[in-house]
């Protein structure tokens, strides 16, 4: 259910007033921007021209996301900028006032430096590269797939299984037990919703735990359960 405000920036207002509350009368307030912090999107946005390199951001299952979400980030994609309205608020005040203006650092959604915002507003020096993930649970606007190159992963074939096998468990899982397993993944998945995840939980079993063989055809049947539940339905 993100919105595009989770994205941009949080505010602590709650935390501020408390500790206001806290201080004695002639003390000054506690600066605002310790209360803020930029979100993963707004952390993307507010790279400055001199750093050059562009920051990487993943937008995951935005198919999940609030139904207004893919549309906000077209404007704000096509703006390369937004606004923190407690942000603006303050600096229309200080001017206002004709008050010396204090720069304002918030922390970004990492670990990184704090980065300023000057005068309420992040504005885009480098644009990111943005990576959305989508399970096809719902459409978009087409609007929003125009500005996207759309990649569709296809089930992965006998090589590249063995690949990715090889990447997260070794290359000494590869062993005929694995092939075997490979195999039945490969013939389950023409009728079946399968994840690569199931995969690898059965060839990471079979390689470092010792599992009877009158309890592995059942345990191959628990891992390698269809997806779509279509076979829980069957059974009731």
């Amino acid at each position: 259910r993100t919105t595009l405000t989770d994205g941009l920036y949080r505010y602590d207002a709650i935390g501020r007033l408390q500790e206001t509350n806290l201080r004695k009368s002639d003390e000054p307030p506690p600066p605002i921007g310790r209360y803020l912090r930029l979100g993963p999107l707004g952390t993307a946005l507010a790279v400055p021209k001199e750093k050059k390199q562009p920051r990487v951001l993943l937008v995951d299952e935005i198919d999940k996301s609030d139904i207004d979400l893919p549309n906000d980030l077209l404007h704000v994609f096509e703006e390369g900028e937004f606004s923190i309205p407690e942000l603006e608020r303050l600096a229309e005040a200080e001017a206002e006032t004709d008050e010396q203006r204090e720069p304002v650092y918030v922390r970004p959604a990492d670990t990184g430096d704090e980065i300023e915002i000057p005068d309420g507003k992040v504005r885009c020096g480098v644009f990111p590269i943005v990576f959305f993930t989508s399970n096809g649970e719902r459409e978009f606007p087409p609007a929003f797939y125009r500005r996207c190159l759309r990649l569709d992963l296809k089930q992965p074939n006998e090589a590249k299984l063995k690949r990715i096998v090889a990447a997260h468990l070794g290359e000494e899982a590869l062993d005929a037990q694995a092939q075997e397993l490979i195999s039945r993944f490969l013939e389950l998945s023409e009728g079946q919703v399968l994840a690569t995840d199931q995969l690898l939980q059965a060839i990471f079993l079979v390689s470092r735990s010792h599992v009877p063989p009158e309890e592995w055809e059942e345990l191959k049947r628990a891992i390698f359960r269809n997806l779509s539940g279509e076979d829980e339905r069957d059974e009731v």
